[in-house]
This record gives C-alpha cells, sequence and structure tokens, in this order.
C-alpha cells in the first residue's frame, strides 16, 4: 500500500519535533547533575550551604541542596573529614605580583637592554 506524500509529509512534521526530546531532557538532567556535583563539592570542601547559594546564583538551589545532603550523608556513614578549599584568590593580594611591581624600575628603562 503507497503512502501519499501528504501523509509521508504530515507523519514527519510530527515527528520532527518528538526527535529533539531527548537532548532537551538530556540537557536538563546535565544541569541537575552539575548543581548536585557543585553541592557535594561545597559539603565536602566544609562550605555551608548558604555560601554555597550564594557562589552560584544560576545553579538552581533545589539542586545544590541535594548534592550537598547526598554528600553529607555519605561523609558521615564513611566518617570522612572536610578538605578544605584552598582560599580565593580575591579574597587575598598577591605578593609575589606586589613584590615584583615595588621593585620595578619606574625611570621608563628596560630592564633587559643593559648591554650599551
Amino acid at each position: 500500500m503507497p503512502t501519499s506524500p501528504r501523509t509521508a509529509l504530515l507523519f514527519l512534521l510530527l515527528t520532527l519535533p518528538l526527535s529533539a526530546c531527548d537532548q532537551v531532557t538530556g540537557l536538563l538532567n546535565k544541569q541537575q547533575e552539575n548543581g548536585k556535583a557543585i553541592g557535594a563539592a561545597c559539603r565536602h570542601s566544609g562550605r555551608a550551604l548558604e555560601d554555597c547559594y550564594r557562589r552560584n546564583p544560576r545553579v538552581a538551589k533545589a539542586d545544590i541542596y541535594s548534592g550537598w545532603k547526598e554528600m553529607n550523608e555519605y561523609m558521615l556513614a564513611k566518617k570522612m573529614d572536610i578538605v578544605p578549599a584552598p582560599a580565593d584568590s580575591a579574597d587575598q593580594p598577591s605578593t609575589e605580583h606586589a613584590s615584583s611591581v615595588a621593585s620595578a624600575p619606574h625611570d621608563g628603562a628596560n630592564a633587559s637592554n643593559t648591554n650599551n
């Protein structure tokens, strides 16, 4: 039984939007998994849940909480200690950069051009 071109076109138009459902669902699941990973990392590093929310305003709070809670339960069950996160570079100025700026010549002379 041959199908008419009109029926084939109608079938194509109806199934085309459904083909992207997996991609949309995958994207939503990826965002959820990223939020859970952020929450778990915050808990593992000993950060407060509120800190985690403040540092990641674009991530859903429910996803962060879910990851934080799962990691908390895991750490309690395994009797794990927190692993403190390194200090933020914005919180403390770099002393190495500050000392190199202080010792640089200010007369405009190029330090690499000393072969006169």
